[in-house]
């Protein structure tokens, strides 16, 4: 059992914990110049607060993680990540969902205005594919391909390399593309004053400012928690009810048995 952090695996850790802080502090900088919530913020919010959903995500996928990864407590809920789950997803999230969403929402916003494509579908159908794509890159290349975490059993058919410990489930690129979709709307659609859907509707059915923020954030955490156990759902359906069973005998990583069905 290799339990030293390759460079490949140092790079994973940094990427996730620095483009977190990194995403925070802009988006910090920019609510604190702007005197209200940003829209990054609001995003960089929700993207964290679904990081509790990863592990029973990653049970139901059968995703495996290195030995040699630093882990989260015991106490983690939900930690049913088999082998627990990596420390470096909280924040993690934040880089896994914004990148793409600031890259969708740029897209989407530019297309939109040279094309005169009305900004709100334009900015779902480019978050979507973007969203898909990068999912597909960082999961299937970076982590499936190059050994940063592998899926264990995947549903026959609808995978890339199946029956290869280098099996990547498609539909996870989707429902991750879905997830992202909503981000790319939420930091693109804006008004003239540069909020979002959401810190306009909570400043109108509020009195101050403290209100209308504090409204943005439990209404971002709903939305976003919402939609992720709805993308999730179909995953622990599949689970649950026998259907993922391909992908290879070997163990994924020498010495760590793979995660049973």
């Amino acid at each position: 059992m290799n339990t030293e952090l390759t460079p490949l695996l140092t790079a994973a850790v940094i990427f996730g914990w620095g483009g977190g802080i990194m995403f925070s502090a802009i988006a910090i900088y920019l609510s604190v110049r702007q005197r209200r919530l940003h829209p990054l913020l609001l995003v960089c919010i929700a993207a964290m607060s679904i990081s509790w959903i990863e592990a029973p995500y990653d049970w139901a996928m059968y995703a495996q993680f290195p030995p040699a990864l630093p882990r989260m407590p015991s106490w983690w809920p939900l930690n049913m990540t088999w082998g627990g789950l990596p420390s470096s997803v909280p924040l993690g999230y934040i880089q896994y969902f914004v990148l793409p969403a600031v890259i969708g929402a740029a897209i989407g916003r530019w297309l939109s205005s040279r094309f005169g494509w009305r900004r709100p579908v334009t900015l779902l159908t480019v978050g979507l594919v973007v969203g898909f794509c990068w999912a597909l890159f960082f999961n299937a290349v970076i982590g499936a391909r190059l050994g940063v975490f592998y899926y264990g059993l995947v549903i026959p058919g609808l995978a890339i390399f199946e029956g290869s410990k280098h099996q990547y489930p498609l539909y996870d690129a989707l429902a991750m593309g879905v997830q992202m979709m909503v981000f790319t709307y939420l930091l693109g659609r804006t008004d003239s004053q540069g909020r979002n859907v959401i810190e306009t509707w909570a400043q109108r059915v509020t009195k101050t400012g403290a209100q209308a923020a504090a409204l943005s954030i439990v209404s971002v955490i709903v939305l976003a928690n919402l939609l992720y156990g709805a993308v999730f759902a179909p995953h622990l359906a599949t689970k649950l009810g026998g259907y993922v069973t391909s992908g290879p005998t070997e163990q994924l990583f020498p010495g760590v048995p793979n995660q049973p069905r």
